[in-house]
C-alpha cells in the first residue's frame, strides 16, 4: 500500500498514512442552503490544455508538483481533454500539488470538475490542504468514490475522519463532468457534492489546522478501482 508518509516526505510536506477514513470523533452533516463566497486564487482548465505531458505550472503560473506511488507509476498527463493519473491496476496514488504560501494565508476553498470511469469503490479522488510542516497537518481531506464521500482532517500526520455518507444513488461512471467544491469558515465546512447536494459540517478541528498547499489526488486501493479524470481544478 502506498503511504502519504513516503509521498509527502518526498516533497517536504510531512508524513501522513494513506487512507479514506481514520479515527476521531464524528460530526453530523446537515443540509446547507448556500455556499460561502470565497474567491479563487488559482484554477486550471485541463479540458482546454493540449494533450501531452503535465505542464510545469497551472493557468495562473503557480508551479505544479507531482508525486507517484509506488515507484514506477507513470506521471499524470493530459489526454482526451482531461488530466489523467495512469494508475496501475493495484494499490497506487498520484498527487498534483500547488504551494499557495504567500498567495493565501490558508486555503479556504478547494474543488474540481472530474469524471469517473469504470471500476468499483476502491477508486477515488481526494482534495487535500496541507501545511507543509515536517509533521504535517491540514484542515481539508475530502475523498469521493462513486458510492460515498468522506471528510476529514490531518492532525500531526494522522488522518481523522470527521463525517462520511453514501450518495443516494451511485455517481455516473461514463466520464461525464461532475463538480465537487469545499469551503471553510472557521470551524464550519460546506461541501457542494457531485450529486448536487450541499452539506454543512461543524467541527473544531477545521479551525485548528490551517494549510496553504493544495493537492488533488488520484487514488486506487486495489485492482478494479474506478478511474478518475480531472477536467478542472481550483483553490482559494
Amino acid at each position: 500500500m502506498p503511504t502519504r508518509r513516503s509521498v509527502l516526505a518526498a516533497i517536504g510536506l510531512g508524513a501522513v498514512g494513506l487512507g479514506l477514513a481514520g479515527c476521531g470523533d464524528r460530526a453530523t452533516a446537515t443540509a446547507a442552503t448556500s455556499f460561502p463566497e470565497i474567491p479563487l486564487r488559482v484554477g486550471t482548465r485541463w479540458s482546454a490544455r493540449p494533450a501531452g505531458a503535465l505542464p510545469t505550472s497551472g493557468d495562473e503560473g503557480v508551479p505544479l508538483r507531482t508525486v507517484q506511488q509506488p515507484a514506477g507509476t507513470p506521471p499524470p498527463s493530459i489526454a482526451g481533454g482531461a488530466l489523467v493519473g495512469h494508475l496501475p491496476p493495484a494499490a497506487a496514488a498520484t498527487y498534483v500539488f500547488q504551494d499557495l504560501t504567500g498567495v493565501v494565508g490558508r486555503i479556504d476553498r478547494l474543488g474540481a470538475v472530474f469524471g469517473f470511469g469504470p471500476g468499483d469503490g476502491y477508486g477515488a479522488l481526494a482534495l487535500l490542504a496541507l501545511d507543509g510542516r515536517p509533521a504535517g497537518s491540514g484542515h481539508i481531506h475530502l475523498a469521493i468514490t462513486p458510492q460515498r464521500w468522506t471528510a476529514g482532517v490531518l492532525v500531526d500526520e494522522r488522518l481523522q475522519e470527521v463525517a462520511s455518507d453514501a450518495f443516494t444513488a451511485p455517481l455516473p461512471q461514463d466520464g461525464r463532468p461532475l463538480r465537487v467544491d469545499v469551503a471553510h469558515r472557521g470551524d464550519t465546512a460546506v461541501l457542494a457534492l457531485p450529486d448536487g447536494t450541499m452539506r454543512s459540517l461543524s467541527d473544531p478541528r477545521f479551525a485548528t489546522a490551517g494549510a496553504s498547499v493544495a493537492g488533488w489526488e488520484f487514488f486506487r486501493m486495489a485492482p478494479g478501482g474506478a478511474e478518475v479524470r480531472f477536467y478542472e481544478t481550483w483553490a482559494g
